[in-house]
Parts: structure tokens; C-alpha cells; sequence
């Protein structure tokens, strides 16, 4: 598929879009009989029927969402983080102060009012566990305490005119612009009935169905199950489905109803829908402000430092920081910004070995990246120079005599620019996509020689060099070890790397086998011609020359200085012997260690970065073969480089700069003062990523297809929104939106450089509470467990009297009572310090006071509580038969919580694996190959009455894997291979449906990240993609109803020890007997 970009008419396009006096980039609409309140960059707006020009409610550099007027249309409710924390706020319809209402710290996300105007009822995810899903709670429009409404999972809502039920979409989805998304998390919309809690599910299959709206005796919803996303229509009485809107193209994206219409948003305008007649009509509506946030402003840029280099005397450093390239004095002077161009990316700059010119890579005018080269000043000289296929440029390097720039690019291949002529070759292409940009690029001194390393056929990386004059690259090291980072020395004789022989399972990176290798490694020196000895040659002291010998060889001097200039010619160059070259590859005198890299220092040393566990940054020693050691040069390191004289280097040491003289032994190192500042401009920066962005999914999805989307079809789609963008939140809207065109799973935008709110954090005290008798009541305590060191509850320390059922009658020396909010109570107390009045009865009076100090969120210690009391639980219905195994993901907590648990469970007969949540992370292959062992061996135990020991280790008898919506990605991958390899039944719900590798290949200049899949898990013997779009489907299927939830059930979990219980019956326990002992001595 070609893309053709048509920039003029595009940006013709642009500009028109931008004159008229229509705003775009409308969203989330509510409605009554007169007016349509909604959200347009970042603040609530109100607008009358009919008229064009918008009010504004409010005006704050925070995020408003999820504007809902009240019954009597006097009052709108709205979500606002202007305080930190995302929380439920009531404002008047003509503006003015708003009233905070909540105050937990965990988001609040307005989904409406009670009929009678009682209360706000909202989606959070406070108070869930093992992992964040929403639920709906309420508060009274006067404020007071914060109060669950259904235990039920719930996203979204909406009452029936009579108020007796609810009609509500279950599952947050992780990426709610996915088009024709059709995984586990499209759950059926439901009608929950708020006394019996009795739920009747409208026809679904596998499609997005969400924004319900009950208006009369009908339920409205969005549904894509004809692929774009439209208004469809259930009758309660007739249960008949009935199509609305027939749209082609675009989606809609949200709505809201009232009596006869529906207002709803489709290509950032809105839409009035008559439903009587299935008219529709355009509404045309400007939302004119001031958005101060959004104007163009001097930013300090200082902290976002990336890419730097050193001239080549080392007198300034070259820094790319927002965009925008930075050139730095070391000693005198000030920082120039040698670009400034809000509009553009620039990106990795370098400076010649030469001094007299530098270099970087530019998107200047939108079409894509070119090399810039530029005089040393950046301001003459300027030239672009094309990359041809190429993207973007990785590891840029000079060569030292200025001839050519060296690169990898998007496609791993290793590019050659010579600047004289502009013609670019491939010189090589690397093993997989995962080591773009770091493969090392190194020129030898003389310029004629490249060194890298790249992955080969057994996913070991080998350092090879490249030749200029043969245009081959031939492998230096052995294909047993795993070789990374060359330098060359400046001695023309020696080339350095870091080697491990123990990576191991490490090499299948995609795999949680990879998480048991831990490999250090050895530096080695390669000898690069023959005749040269060892650096490290055996020492002995001996008896000076006589100084008659030395005479004599003076004569012969003179008779040499005819072909010195020969020599020395002959000396500058580098030559390799590659016959035996494996032969001198020597181990450097120094211990194996986590190295990381290392780079060539001044002539005949070099430095090597070392790792330690929870220590910031690297350790950089510097090791001199002369003197046959390594010696601590500095710590704290990031980003170190050395100048192409080898004279000095530069280094991130914590959040500050330092220049160090390289050839000294330790580096102190100078302060470098790095003040950057740019005029930025946030509307060009926003168009800057827009495009970007497009070009970015085109140059690195996985499928060069684009999954059939006309690709340019999209840009045009989303372009006209650009001009209409006011907050950083609406670009990420607006990315997202063009991201899910794609149809793919993992497809995520997030980050950027947002106005900055007030922040009060609100403390939380690990435990249930609830209002009783006029107070707050503790209705349960989450225990710190003795086993788990790293999870401490505020109210279960040592020595601390308060246990479950005291009241909390007093914060900080003020009385609280059940009308009080006691998360405003807390507001400001995480991490300090804060007094308690504790009381075993519902009185301050006779209170005594405990000091505790507020946790920031009870993450951790809910979900430690809710796989204690699983476990417990299976321990109980199955009469101690049954293990419980919770994987809460498929990295290294998923990988540390099975081992605990199944291997301290492995006197049990079969297990429950409880995949539930599974946030996912690496393929595993680790887990279930353990899962699938059975019974070997077993070896005596001599102690009396000592029970044999099974080999292998683990639980031998039969499985089941609990499965949900909410576990995915290897989340997805879990059962699926749970289910290839036999290891039992999955029981659940179909899980999320999204098995493609997640990339952020880059990010974008104000630091927002985007990701663009990469990879896709196939299975190769039956040629299908695994679950991508789709999930694993159980064997046996339990929904988690509300009423079982309401009574603390757990369906799935019951089912899976109910089919393991029946197992068991047919399989009979081993017989551990051992057999009778051989008497070979005995005598006749």
C-alpha cells in the first residue's frame, strides 16, 4: 500500500477549518429540554438549543470531564483533577464557584444524578482489589460521606424513570477507542434491578456495546455491530433491537438523551437526532475563551535533557532537550538554542570529530526525517540531507575524519551517509527489531573500520567490524557467548567489549523463562595484529641494559629517519588481523559484574559502566591497560560520553551535569551549568506530534497493510481537529482516536506535558469503613502479614490499640461524625503524621488517640487480602485438598507470586491457578511446563514416619485456570497455552483479546508516548493469530452476578473448586511406598 500525503490541500484544509467561527473537538454532551453542557479543551461548557455561542462554566488549567446537569436543570455535576486526584464537583448552570464533594484519592467519575436530585452517583475504582475495576458509589448534593451504590462492577449508568433499576455497561476497557473491538471486555449492557439485584442482559455478541441511555421505556446505546459505531435502540417490553443511525466512516463517540432527542458527538461537532423522525442535523457551536495555558510561553526545558556529545576539544556539549538542540559551554558562556522551531522534532544530535560541524535529525516541514549538518554555530552552513527508506536514525557516530555519519534506522539497518557525495548504503542489517538502537556503532580511529554487535540465528549478539575497503562485515567473537558494546582504542591497536557466557534463557527475551537468567559479564581486549604482545604479559623485574648498548643503537637512529614519516603513516591506520583473532581475545583483570557498556577513553584505557541493586544510575570505572586495573571513576552515572580526543567526558551524575577531565584517575568532575530555555509554542508543538504521530503508526506497525485502513483516509479524518485543540488532553484524545483506527490491541497514547494543578493528597488508613450510630465505624482491618514484610497497615502496628469495630470519632483534635466526609477529614494526611480518636463506642467523649500515618493508596494491602482470603477460601471448600495460586501478571511480580505460592502449597493435591486480573507482561512458558510436570521419582526420608519427596517438585494432580475480562495480553497468552498443553479447564469469562507486542519506539517531544505494535503472536502449526481481537474463551463459562457479589461470592472461584473436587474423586493419591531394599550383600 502507498501513502501519498496531499500537504497542500491538507494544509489549505487546516487553515479554513481554523477561520471559521465553529468550534470543533467537542465532547462529552449531556443534555435537557433547553440546554447541552459538555467539554471543549479541558473545561465545562453550556450552550442553549438552538443558539450558537457557548457559555463558560469553567476555566482552570485542569482536566473537567463528564458534565451531567441535575433533574432540574439548575445545577451541573462534573469530574475535575484541579486538586491532584480526579473528584466530583457541583457547580451552578450560570457559572461560579464550584463545591468539591469527594474526596478519595482514588478517581470519581460523574456518570449522573439521582431522579429526584438527591444525590451524584459516580464510577471509581476505589476499595477493589486484586487489581483497579469501577464500581458506582454516591454522594448527597450536599456533600457528606462517600457511599458504595452496587457492589456490582460498573463503568457507566443510568437510571429508569422510575428509579427502581439501573441500566449499566460492566467493564472500563483498557483502550475504549479500539474500532470494531471484539475481545472479552465487550460485555453484554444490563438492566440491574436495584432491590433484588436481579440482572436481565440485552443481545450481545463479542461487540462494543456501551453509553447506555434509558429514556422512557426504551434503552439507546452505542454499538459497532455493524462496524461503526452507531445508535441502536432495545424495547424493554418487546426486547426488539432497532438500528437508529446507519453512519459509515466515523464512529460516534459518546451521547446523551432527553424525552425525544439524542445530542451526540461524531468528528468533534455534535449532532441533534430527532427520534420520532430519525432526522438529524449538525449543530453548529463556537466555544470562544482564553486558554493562558495554551499560549505561547518561555520554558525552562532544562530537566528533559537527552542525546548529548561533546565537541571535539571538548570546550561545549550538543544536548537535545523538547525538540529543540542545545549547544552548552563547559567553562564559559551561555547555552544556545541553535533551532528554535516549536514545529519541528530535532533529534540526536552529534558533533564532528572535526569541531567544525554538527549534525541531528529534523522533520522540519512535516514529511518525514533528513540529516541536518550545520556549521559548529548551527546557524550557517545548513544543509538536509535525505536518509532515503529510512525513518529515523539511530546511534548516529562520525567518522573521525568527518567523511561519513553512521546510523541504524527504524528497519535495523545499519546506514552509511557520506556526506560528500549524499549517497546512503546498507551496510548491514540486525538479527530483530529490539535492538534498534542498541547495537553499538563504533568507528575505528583511522575511519575505515566499523565495529557493532547484532543478534544471530541463536539469538546471541556478536561483535563484528565492518570494512570500508571490502565492504564486509566479519564476526569477531565466538558464537557460544553473547557479545556486546565494542570501543576502540585510540591506540589504533586494541578493540574492547563486555562478553557473557551465562545469558542463558535470557536469549528468548519474550518468554518468563528469561526472568531466571541474571548474566554478568567479563571486559575483554582484542589484540588486532598479530605481532602485538598481550597487555597483560607476565612482569618481571630485570637489570637495566648496558649504556655502550644503548650508544650503539643511537648510530642506527639517523639511518631510520628517512622512512619515519612512512611509519607513521602506516601507524595511524588500523590493522586487523582477523586469522586467529579469536586467539587474542583476552580476559581483562577485572571481576564479572553487571556491566552495561563501555566506552573508549583516552589512549590505551577505557571506561565500563557497572549496576548494583537499588542504586541509582551506573557506576563508571575507568581501567588503563598500563596500569592492569580498574579504578572507580564516578557513580550516580547516566549518560556518560568522552570527547573524540579522549580529553574529557560528560555525565548526568543524579539531576545535574558534570564535565570531567578523562584522563584522570578519579572524576571529580566540574558542575556544568545547563540552562535551557525555549519560546514555546504549544499549538505548533501540538500539530508538530499530530503529524508526526500519523507517520509514526504508517513507519512502524507491524503490518504494512495497516490492517486494510486507507491509512491517508485517516489523517484527513483527524486533521481537521488539530486547529481546535486547547489542552494537552485533547491532543491524546485526538491521538487515541486515530490510533484505534488500526483495530489492534495494545494501542495505547498517554503522557505529555500538562498544566501543572495543586495537589492535596488525601491519606488512606488500609481498612473498610462505614457510617454506624452517627460515626465512623472500622468495619475491617488489613493486616499487615507477618510473611509479608513489604505491606504495613496504618492501624496494625505493634502496640497500636485499635482493632475491627472501634469508631474513628475524631481527626487531628476535631469530633467526626457520619454526616462528615472522613476523606476530607483526610485530606493532606499522606505520609504525615496524623492523631486518630479512636473509640469503642460511638463517642468522642472517652476517646483515646493513636498516631498513625495515612498511606498514599492501599493498593498493595487489598490485593495481598483478597489472595489470602481466595486461598483460605479454596483451603475451605476443599477440605485442605487444594492449593490457590494467584498470577497477577506475566513479569516479575506474576513470576515471584507463582513460585511463592505453588511451590509452598506442594503437599496439596491439585491447585487452582487464578489468572483473574492478569495485567500481563512476558509469553510464558516458565509456569505451565512446571504446571504440566508429573510424578518421576521420589527419594526415601529417613526420619521417622518422614514422608517421601516427589520428583519433581510441585503439584502433580489436576488443574483448573480461573480466567476474566480483565487479564490480557500475556494475560492472553497464559491460557492459551494453558489450554495447548492440557494443563486443565478454564473457567471464567473470555479474556481481553490483545496479543501483539506494545512499543514505544520513540516518544514525542514534550514527552507524551504512543505505542505502535510491532509484533504478533501466531501459532505457527495452525497458522492463526493467538487471540488477538478475539481472547481465549473458557471451557466452562461463570458470569460473576451481582447478587452473589453483593453476598461476598465468588461464582468462579466456587465452580473451579467444585470441578477439581470432582476430578479428584476418579484419581487415586500416589502411592509413595518405596520398594522393598535390595540385598546384594547379604551372604548365603
Amino acid at each position: 500500500m502507498k501513502f501519498t500525503l496531499f500537504i497542500t490541500s491538507f494544509f489549505y484544509f487546516f487553515s479554513l477549518t481554523a477561520q471559521t467561527s465553529e468550534t470543533l473537538l467537542l465532547e462529552q454532551p449531556d443534555m435537557n429540554q433547553t440546554h447541552i453542557t459538555f467539554v471543549h479543551g479541558g473545561d465545562v461548557w453550556v450552550v442553549k438549543i438552538g443558539d450558537q455561542k457557548a457559555s463558560r462554566i469553567t476555566s482552570t488549567s485542569a482536566v473537567e470531564s463528564s458534565p451531567h446537569f441535575s433533574p432540574d436543570g439548575k445545577q451541573i455535576a462534573f469530574t475535575s483533577n484541579r486538586t491532584g486526584d480526579a473528584c466530583v464537583y457541583v457547580v451552578s448552570i450560570n457559572g461560579g464557584d464550584p463545591t468539591r464533594l469527594t474526596y478519595h484519592p482514588s478517581g470519581s467519575f460523574v456518570r449522573g444524578w439521582a431522579n429526584d436530585g438527591s444525590f451524584i452517583y459516580y464510577a471509581s475504582s476505589r476499595e477493589t482489589a486484586p487489581s483497579q475495576h469501577n464500581k458506582l458509589w454516591k454522594v448527597n448534593t450536599a456533600g457528606g460521606p462517600e457511599i458504595q451504590l452496587t457492589t456490582q462492577w460498573a463503568t457507566d449508568a443510568e437510571y429508569s424513570p422510575d428509579g427502581k433499576s439501573m441500566v449499566v455497561d460492566r467493564v472500563q476497557r483498557w483502550d475504549k477507542e479500539w474500532r470494531v473491538y471484539r475481545g472479552g471486555q465487550n460485555t453484554p449492557i444490563s438492566i440491574l434491578n436495584m432491590k433484588n439485584l436481579s440482572e436481565t442482559l440485552l443481545p450481545n455478541n463479542q461487540t462494543t456495546d456501551v453509553n447506555p441511555l434509558w429514556i422512557d421505556d426504551k434503552i439507546y446505546f452505542l454499538s459497532d455491530r455493524d462496524s461503526t459505531m452507531n445508535i441502536w435502540c432495545y424495547a424493554i417490553d418487546s426486547k426488539a433491537l432497532t438500528q437508529i443511525t446507519k453512519l459509515r466512516g466515523s464512529d460516534i463517540k459518546s451521547m446523551a438523551g432527553k424525552d425525544t432527542q439524542i445530542v451526540y458527538e461524531r468528528d468533534g461537532a455534535f449532532h441533534l437526532i430527532d427520534l420520532a423522525t430519525k432526522e438529524s442535523e449538525q449543530l453548529s457551536i463556537t466555544a470562544t475563551g482564553d486558554f493562558p495555558w495554551a499560549q505561547k510561553t518561555w520554558e525552562d526545558v532544562s530537566k528533559s535533557v537527552q542525546h548529548v556529545s561533546l565537541s571535539s576539544s571538548g570546550k561545549r556539549a550538543i544536548m537535545q532537550s523538547r525538540g529543540e538542540i542545545f549547544t552548552v559551554p563547559t567553562e564559559h558562556g551561555d547555552a544556545r538554542n541553535i533551532t528554535n522551531s516549536s514545529d519541528e522534532a530535532d533529534r540526536r544530535p552529534i558533533w564532528s570529530p572535526l569541531g567544525d560541524k554538527i549534525a541531528w535529525f529534523t522533520d522540519a516541514g512535516g514529511k518525514g526525517y533528513v540529516l541536518r549538518i550545520a556549521s559548529q554555530d548551527g546557524m550557517s552552513d545548513i544543509k538536509d540531507i535525505s536518509i532515503g527508506e529510512s525513518k529515523l536514525g539511530w546511534e548516529p557516530t562520525w567518522s573521525p575524519d568527518g567523511k561519513y555519519i553512521a546510523f541504524n534506522d527504524d528497519d535495523v539497518r545499519m546506514r552509511l551517509l557520506n556526506l560528500e557525495t549524499e549517497k546512503i548504503e546498507t551496510i548491514d542489517i540486525g538479527g530483530t527489531n529490539i535492538e534498534r538502537g542498541d547495537l553499538g556503532l563504533t568507528w575505528s580511529p583511522d575511519s575505515k573500520w566499523l565495529a557493532y554487535s547484532k543478534t544471530s540465528p541463536n539469538n546471541f549478539k556478536r561483535i563484528y567490524i565492518w570494512s570500508s575497503e571490502t565492504k564486509k562485515s566479519i564476526a569477531v567473537t565466538n558464537e557460544m557467548a553473547h557479545s556486546v558494546s565494542p570501543a576502540w582504542d585510540l591506540d589504533r591497536k586494541h578493540l574492547y567489549f563486555i562478553s557473557s557466557t551465562n545469558v542463558a534463557l535470557g536469549s528468548g527475551w519474550a518468554n518468563t523463562s528469561s526472568m531466571m537468567s541474571n548474566p554478568d559479564f567479563t571486559a575483554y581486549v582484542i589484540n588486532l595484529r598479530n605481532e602485538d604482545p598481550s597487555p597483560f604479559e607476565l612482569r618481571s623485574d630485570e637489570e637495566e641494559a648496558d649504556p655502550e648498548d644503548e650508544k650503539s643503537e643511537g648510530k642506527d637512529k639517523d639511518k631510520k629517519e628517512d622512512g619515519k614519516e612512512e611509519e607513521e603513516e602506516e601507524e595511524n591506520l588500523v590493522q586487523i588481523d582477523f586469522d586467529r583473532i579469536e586467539f587474542r581475545t583476552i580476559p581483562i583483570p577485572m571481576k564479572t559484574r553487571d556491566y552495561g557498556y563501555v566506552v573508549a577513553g583516552p589512549e590505551g584505557s577505557f571506561f565500563i559502566t557497572e549496576y548494583f541493586n537499588n542504586t541509582k544510575g551506573a557506576t563508571i570505572h575507568k581501567f588503563v591497560l598500563e596500569d592492569r586495573e580498574a579504578k572507580k571513576f564516578t557513580e550516580e552515572a547516566s549518560q556518560f560520553t568522552v570527547s573524540a580526543d579522549g580529553k574529557k567526558a560528560i555525565a548526568r551524575i543524579g539531576s545535574s551535569w558534570k564535565v570531567f577531565n578523562a584522563a584522570a584517575d578519579e572524576g571529580k568532575g566540574e558542575a556544568l551549568s545547563v540552562k535551557l530555555n525555549m519560546h514555546l509554542d504549544r499549538h505548533a508543538e501540538w500539530k508538530q506530534i499530530f503529524e508526526e504521530a500519523w507517520r509514526y503508526q504508517r513507519d512502524y506497525f507491524y503490518d504494512p497493510e495497516m490492517h486494510g485502513r486507507n491509512w491517508d483516509r485517516v489523517y484527513a479524518r483527524y486533521a481537521p481537529l488539530v486547529p481546535h485543540i486547547k489542552h494537552r488532553s485533547s491532543l491524546n484524545y485526538v491521538l487515541d482516536q486515530m490510533n484505534g483506527e488500526l483495530s489492534v490491541g495494545h494501542s495505547f497514547v498517554s503522557g505529555g506535558d500538562y498544566p501543572e494543578t495543586d495537589r492535596y493528597p488525601t491519606g488512606l488508613l488500609g481498612a473498610n469503613l462505614a457510617t454506624d450510630k452517627g460515626r465512623w465505624k472500622i468495619d475491617r482491618i488489613f493486616n499487615t502479614e507477618s510473611w509479608n514484610p513489604n505491606l504495613s497497615s496504618p492501624l496494625s502496628k505493634p502496640g497500636m490499640k485499635v482493632e475491627t469495630g472501634n469508631y474513628i470519632v475524631g481527626i487531628n483534635g476535631k469530633e467526626l461524625k457520619a454526616e462528615d466526609n472522613i476523606f476530607e477529614a483526610l485530606q493532606g494526611t499522606s505520609g504525615v503524621q496524623t492523631v486518630l480518636h479512636i473509640n469503642s463506642s460511638p463517642k468522642f467523649e472517652g476517646s483515646w488517640t493513636e498516631v498513625v500515618k495515612p498511606l498514599s493508596n492501599e493498593n498493595a494491602l487489598r490485593q495481598r487480602t483478597w489472595v489470602e482470603d481466595n486461598r483460605r477460601k479454596v483451603d475451605e471448600l476443599s477440605g485442605g485438598k487444594l492449593a490457590y495460586v494467584w498470577i497477577p501478571n506475566t513479569a516479575g511480580a506474576g513470576f515471584a507470586s507463582f513460585n511463592r505460592y505453588l511451590c509452598a502449597q506442594q503437599d496439596k493435591l491439585g491447585a487452582v491457578i487464578d489468572e483473574r486480573f492478569n495485567g500481563g507482561g512476558l509469553l510464558d512458558d516458565y509456569m505451565v511446563d512446571l504446571l504440566t510436570r508429573e510424578l518421576r521419582a521420589a527419594a526415601t526420608n529417613e526420619v521417622p514416619n518422614g514422608k517421601p519427596f516427589k520428583l519433581p517438585a510441585g503439584i502433580h494432580g489436576p488443574k483448573v485456570l480461573l480466567i476474566n475480562e480483565l487479564a490480557g495480553s500475556g494475560g492472553d497468552y497464559f491460557p492459551w497455552v494453558f489450554r495447548h498443553q492440557n494443563a486443565g479447564k478454564l473457567i471464567g469469562q473470555t479474556t481481553w483479546g490483545g496479543l501483539v507486542k506494545s512499543s514505544t519506539h520513540y516518544r514525542f517531544i514534550d514527552g507524551g508516548r504512543m505505542t505502535a505494535p510491532d509484533n504478533a503472536i501466531y501459532d505457527p502449526i495452525e497458522k492463526v493469530w493467538i487471540g488477538e481481537n478475539k481472547g481465549i474463551a473458557p471451557d466452562i463459562k461463570v458470569r460473576q452476578d451481582a447478587k452473589s457479589i453483593s453476598e461476598g461470592k465468588d461464582p468462579q472461584l466456587e465452580r473451579a473448586v467444585q470441578e477439581l473436587l470432582k476430578q479428584l474423586e476418579n484419581i487415586k493419591e500416589d502411592d509413595m511406598t518405596p520398594p522393598p531394599y535390595s540385598k546384594p550383600a547379604k551372604l548365603d
